[in-house]
């Protein structure tokens, strides 16, 4: 429900009630009972009765968002953007919960699409459309994925040159061997490989190859673009930033900078915050660089396991470590704070996460799950779904709009979406 609809009492004679019901219970009784209402129900249903009760439900911001602040805790909440509300946020959230239980339960809109790749789908990353996924594999192909056709079947039947009807787009360089990490930054999608190779290709140009930088004796496990700048997390503990907008073969191959994180491990992680760069490197370690002086502000060790999976979206800083827990940071000026401990429904190594407002979704290869909690107070385990398949989880990427996709061992893209992609993406 929009914000727009509270004025759609303006046709109401000065607010007065013609059924009396309104008028029998003082607002904070009414506010009491909706506790025990679904926001649903309130606001699709309830606010129908009479137009003095509508604009009350729709009015009463404060208790919106005491009910909201009462679901997800801090820091996790999110906060109404120029075209929402307290009602907005809080529907969102409690529909978002309902339709993961539906999708555990019912089992469906779970999808098991195999025919791209002939090898283990090792990255995975949805643009910011919120249905176009980009797949990276063993196979040494790199694949574009449109995901409105799961709720459009008709646009499966027709036919394709590559090997799946959701696949719109693919790369494929047996000289690349696996590729190891993808990222992008508008149309610009960078690919790191095991051939000791990072290239750039163009989206909107049937992934025409636009850039390819060769390191030396080793190669980029992880990899961060942003505004041009490549920053590539090396397998010998080095960071290498590169300028992409250099369009010389030669000058293309030297970084602007070299860091030696560490001597003894690979980088597996890295992210970036204004100027800074955290970076997560094999012994579980946190490390903390202010890109202007390049000095380390900061050393963490985690002690997390021998590999962590790592997911950074607005300042916080989620790590899934080998026993099934997810330890948070929270960003803070020019360092991160420690802000909890969190018990999955997985007793195993997390392999791959991802956080939207104050819904948790981790995946782990052991149990093939993917496990939804709710970051309230305590916490509320939402669902855990599992595919049809025998697919091993690999990585992960998750939207807003209620598309999940992972990526399998056995070749196979696991795409799970709740009735809102739905209700976005149908024709």
């Amino acid at each position: 429900m929009s914000s727009e609809s509270i004025n759609d009492d303006q046709d109401c004679n000065d607010g007065s009630c013609q059924c009396g019901l309104f008028r029998l219970l003082p607002p904070e009784i009414w506010l009491n009972l909706f506790s025990y209402m679904s926001a649903e129900f309130i606001i699709e249903k309830f606010s129908l009765v009479c137009k003095p009760l509508r604009r009350f439900i729709l009015l009463s911001q404060s208790y919106w968002k005491y009910r909201y602040e009462r679901r997800v805790r801090a820091p996790y909440r999110s906060i109404p953007n120029i075209n929402e509300t307290w009602v907005n946020v809080c529907h969102q959230l409690e529909r978002t919960g309902h339709e993961w239980q539906q999708c555990a339960e019912q089992h469906h809109n779970i999808l098991s699409i195999s025919g791209a790749h002939i090898g283990p789908i090792t990255d995975t990353i949805l643009l910011e459309n919120g249905y176009t996924c980009v797949t990276g594999s063993r196979d040494s192909s790199i694949c574009c994925w449109d995901l409105r056709r799961l709720v459009r079947p008709e646009e499966t039947k027709l036919s394709n040159a590559f090997g799946s009807p959701y696949i719109f787009k693919r790369s494929q360089d047996h000289q690349q061997r696996w590729i190891w990490s993808l990222d992008h930054e508008g149309n610009i999608l960078s690919s790191t490989s095991s051939n000791s190779e990072i290239r750039l290709w163009d989206i909107n140009e049937e992934m025409r190859e636009i850039l390819r930088i060769k390191l030396q004796a080793t190669f980029a496990m992880t990899h961060r673009l942003r505004n041009s700048l490549l920053y590539a997390g090396v397998y010998n503990g080095h960071l290498h930033v590169y300028d992409t907008r250099i369009n010389n073969t030669e000058t293309n191959n030297t970084p602007i900078h070299i860091e030696r994180v560490t001597p003894r491990g690979y980088i597996h992680a890295l992210e970036l915050q204004d100027n800074y760069i955290l970076i997560i490197h094999k012994s579980s370690t946190l490390c903390i660089y202010d890109q202007r002086t390049w000095q380390k502000i900061e050393n963490v060790p985690l002690h997390l396991g021998e590999r962590v999976s790592s997911y950074y979206k607005n300042s916080l800083l989620f790590l899934g470590d080998s026993e099934g827990f997810v330890h948070i940071f929270n960003w803070k000026n020019d360092h991160c704070e420690f802000v909890e401990k969190i018990r999955t429904e997985h007793s195993c190594p997390i392999t791959a996460l991802s956080h939207s407002r104050g819904i948790l979704q981790t995946c782990t290869a052991t149990t093939k799950t993917l496990a939804i909690d709710q970051l309230s107070t305590p916490i509320k385990h939402l669902a855990s779904i599992k595919a049809d398949t025998f697919d091993q989880h690999i990585c992960m990427d998750a939207h807003d709009n209620g598309l999940t996709v992972i990526g399998g061992s056995d070749n196979n893209l696991i795409a799970v979406y709740r009735d809102e992609f739905r209700r976005c993406y149908t024709l």
